[in-house]
């Protein structure tokens, strides 16, 4: 029997990934841009050019794609020493030219895709495979993973922000960690964590290894571990609206998250503040899993549902 549960519906909330680019997008006042703007030289940035034949720009509304990746390199090292980086999180945000009814679709990692040709750091052009959506970056990289996802759903993705795990454990920390409920004792020595029933103050790393861990905890599918994801994103966002306030802790929250990013070339703080004064209040924003199916060829993979997932991609046009 499969191990994945069918996503409940739209009020599913994504993970761990699109509470930081919620925090980075929806809290860069006017003031705190002109202050903090030095911090944009920390922003990494992936090239465009192997994107290939693009999906048509319809209207003026913007996609942007966001992944968390689960990469071993540099200060993430500490985290395991598996070879190569895969995509952890994959979510989608819809932002309308109104900057009304902005949407966020969670692209459970487990999907079975059509990965397409892709060019590596070296220079060498990988060849088309079907494989898992998150191998893509581990194929080529976050410049793959952007071709991908144009690819396999057709949507003109117009901006793409990779966070990783050292990044996302430091702007918690920069929050002065996170407050929540743990419904059930949890011990998990793979993920390092162990936490008693009730309610819980997490630190970053804490709170890494709560929104991963996976095989203690739930059935031990991806899509069960949205569910923790969501409720970990609910305290940030809380503690945020809480902290960010603070000079002190906002420039700590944006000097880790600066560090901990990479964009395309048009996507920096001044184009972030800009697309904030746009959207309003981000916790208006409407949540949405792609709808899967167990993958016929391994029943712990999934596949997106059709005609659901393409009438949800169209949408999005």
């Amino acid at each position: 029997m499969s191990r994945h549960r069918a996503p409940r519906g739209p009020s599913n909330r994504v993970r761990w990934s699109m509470g930081i680019a919620v925090a980075l997008l929806g809290l860069m006042t006017a003031g705190a841009y002109v202050v903090y703007s030095g911090l944009d030289g920390n922003i990494r940035h992936v090239s465009a050019d192997d994107l290939g034949d693009r999906p048509p720009k319809r209207t003026k509304a913007e996609n942007f794609l966001v992944v968390g990746s689960d990469s071993r390199a540099g200060a993430n090292s500490q985290y395991g020493r598996e070879d190569g980086a895969r995509t952890d999180t994959m979510i989608l945000f819809h932002v309308p030219a109104s900057g009304q009814n902005v949407r966020a679709i969670s692209l459970p990692r487990d999907s079975v895709v059509r990965i397409p040709s892709c060019q590596n750091a070296n220079g060498t052009t990988l060849p088309a495979q079907t494989g898992m959506i998150n191998s893509a970056f581990n194929n080529a990289g976050l410049t793959c993973a952007w071709k991908t996802v144009e690819a396999t759903t057709g949507v003109r993705v117009d901006h793409v922000m990779e966070i990783d795990f050292s990044g996302f454990t430091n702007m918690v920390d920069a929050l002065g960690g996170v407050e929540l409920t743990v419904p059930k004792a949890i011990n998990d020595p793979k993920a390092k964590l162990r936490l008693a029933a009730g309610r819980q103050h997490l630190d970053g790393e804490q709170a890494l290894a709560y929104a991963r861990a996976r095989y203690t905890v739930g059935d031990g599918s991806d899509l069960s571990r949205i569910k923790r994801q969501q409720q970990l994103m609910s305290a940030m966002a809380t503690k945020a609206k809480a902290e960010l306030a603070n000079p002190a802790r906002l420039y700590s929250f944006l000097r880790a998250a600066t560090k901990s990013i990479t964009t395309d070339p048009g996507l920096g703080l001044r184009s972030m503040y800009d697309l904030a004064r746009s959207t309003g209040d981000p916790s208006t924003m409407k949540f949405v899993t792609v709808p899967v199916e167990p993958y016929p060829g391994d029943p712990n993979r999934v596949q997106w549902s059709q005609p659901a997932a393409q009438r949800l991609f169209a949408s999005l046009q």
